[in-house]
């Protein structure tokens, strides 16, 4: 992480246990309370506040409305729109995920975070923003009071004794610069963590405390043993504002120590990041991901990549792609003394599996982004066509069999001005023409930072090559932030070579009649699963007890956080 931000970050716990989330969802943008006066009365009785914001819900209610009510009318012809069911097998999310839990039979220091802490009882699923946090738990007064609270994981800095000074020694302490010097060795540091059930992150400021501190966690494992986790953390590259004076940590030479001396750890490569608006607010690109790939894609162990909170939205599509590279992969969003907005971690918490990210976050914002995240919810299903009065203009299909039609730009309206509704976007569209009229509406949206849900996209007549092209090739021209999905009514679906190596997330989208129930296919399909989500379209009963084989199948995968399954069903 930066130094010119982790110099400013906190001291001390902060994200309560998983007992303490409310239900209670909270306002999106709260006002200071000004002096009291006396407000003009509408209706009698209401404010003009209160009558906004009735006004706002009216809408919505109106809006859910006339889709479901369109839904329930044209589901025996067209299956219009319709609410997601998400299959929860693994996960409580806001679009909930499919997928499987794992437990290691025994901990190493190489384990999983998430699998030791449900085995240690502090939380009840493979969720990273159940976890919390301790940071700078360096000099001995915050060691122990990080080991007596409630935080599951101990984040602590490693540095030489008068590191850079002439009375340097080779033993490794516990401070974060400009500190040379603490009342704590990593010796004393290792002996009184290990004895307790914390997860452990050790960061390194500079090279030369990493061999001595590879060699002390060796010697600890080899005579009590590690029974915990250990994180091994890095500035490796240069990131988003830093000037190329201020050097990272020589991340060929820390992974190379690693590889040497204590291998069995979770390696947490990340960049050098400033941040400082208005001036200094540039973002990850991609070929700082893409050097990251370089450098880590042949090591064997896990990689959590720390990314700093404020930035990752902004530089998603980059992001995205390196977390896609490999199932051994996972984010941690870290902030420094400005808080992220909850709607940018409501972004990512939507764009991703539970078990891909960690949450570093300071409170209030964690508190709140959690009572965000908590809420029930789904895709809105939309088929967006038009009609011969307005050719080009994105309309919701049915919509208008009794009444003015529902444009495109009505939904995505009501939907921002309805911050607190957990439902995500799934537009299923007729032509190119409309395809990139709609991108550029969503393009609009998330640059006015109104638009914070998933969106998923897919356009009919994909069977040809240049088709599938001119569709991809529109998405990144227009608007990239998106699940490409990929409609197939038979098997074997054909997968267009255009998608291979997108940053995008990729879905693909069956009825139950496609779902294959044979062995050997479905095989095959769980195996296109480690490349594509999946959407099942529940249209006939009569190839139910496939997707129920499916669903089964699914709970018996074994390591897969990136395995998505989701349903479609009239039922809402």
């Amino acid at each position: 992480m930066g130094d010119e931000e982790d110099g400013r970050r906190r001291d001390g716990p902060h994200g309560g246990a998983e007992g303490r989330r409310h239900k209670t969802r909270p306002q999106s943008h709260r006002q200071d309370s000004g002096p009291e006066r006396r407000q003009e009365l509408y209706l009698g009785f209401l404010t003009k506040t209160q009558l906004v914001v009735a006004s706002v819900t009216v809408g919505l209610v109106l809006l859910l409305t006339i889709i479901t009510v369109t839904a329930v009318v044209l589901t025996n012809k067209s299956g219009t729109l319709s609410h997601i069911i998400p299959e929860c097998i693994d996960s409580s999310t806001r679009v909930k995920f499919g997928g499987s839990t794992s437990l290691s039979p025994s901990m190493t220091t190489g384990g999983d975070m998430l699998d030791f802490l449900v085995q240690s009882g502090e939380i009840s699923e493979r969720d990273g923003l159940l976890a919390t946090w301790f940071h700078r738990a360096n000099r001995k007064e915050e060691m122990n009071n990080a080991l007596a609270s409630d935080a599951m994981i101990l984040e602590a800095d490693v540095t030489l004794e008068g590191y850079g000074t002439p009375g340097e020694k080779p033993i490794p302490i516990m401070a974060h610069p400009p500190d040379k010097y603490s009342d704590n060795t990593l010796d004393q540091w290792l002996d009184a963590v290990l004895a307790s059930r914390k997860g452990i992150k050790l960061d390194f400021k500079a090279l030369a405390s990493v061999g001595l501190s590879l060699d002390l966690l060796r010697e600890k494992n080899s005579s009590g043993g590690i029974n915990q986790p250990v994180w091994l953390n890095a500035d490796i590259l240069q990131g988003p504002n830093v000037p190329d004076f201020i050097l990272p940590v020589n991340g060929t030479r820390f992974l190379q120590l690693i590889q040497e001396k204590f291998s069995d750890v979770t390696l947490s490569p990340g960049w050098k990041v400033a941040y400082g608006p208005p001036l200094f607010n540039g973002t990850y690109t991609r070929l700082m991901v893409e050097d990251m790939y370089n450098m880590i894609k042949d090591v064997p162990q896990k990689v959590t990549f720390p990314v700093h909170a404020l930035l990752v939205r902004s530089g998603w599509q980059h992001i995205s792609w390196l977390l896609s590279q490999s199932p051994r992969f996972s984010l941690t969003l870290w902030q420094g003394s400005i808080h992220p907005n909850v709607s940018d971690l409501l972004f990512i918490r939507d764009n991703t599996h539970p078990a891909q990210v960690y949450y570093d976050i300071y409170e209030p914002t964690l508190s709140a982004f959690k009572q965000a995240a908590n809420g029930a919810g789904g895709m809105l299903v939309v088929r967006v066509t038009s009609d011969d009065k307005r050719p080009g203009v994105p309309l919701v299909e049915g919509s208008g069999e009794s009444s003015e039609p529902l444009m495109l730009q009505d939904v995505l309206q009501q939907l921002e001005q309805s911050a607190d509704v957990p439902w995500g976007v799934y537009l299923r569209i007729h032509t190119q023409q409309l395809l990139e009229v709609s991108l550029m509406l969503l393009c609009s949206a998330y640059s006015r930072e109104k638009l914070y849900r998933p969106v998923w996209i897919s356009m009919d007549g994909m069977q040809s090559s240049d088709h599938a092209k001119e569709y991809v090739s529109t998405v990144e021209r227009l608007f990239p932030y998106v699940t490409l999905v990929l409609t197939e009514q038979n098997w074997p679906p054909q997968i267009p070579a255009t998608v291979a190596g997108l940053s995008q997330r990729v879905a693909l989208h069956l009825n139950t009649a496609s779902v294959p129930s044979r062995r050997e296919e479905l095989h095959s399909l769980l195996g296109m699963m480690d490349r594509f989500d999946l959407i099942v379209e529940e249209d006939t009963k009569s190839r139910a007890e496939a997707l129920s084989v499916l669903k089964g199948r699914m709970t018996k995968r074994k390591g897969r956080a990136n395995t998505n399954l989701y349903v479609i069903s009239d039922r809402s």
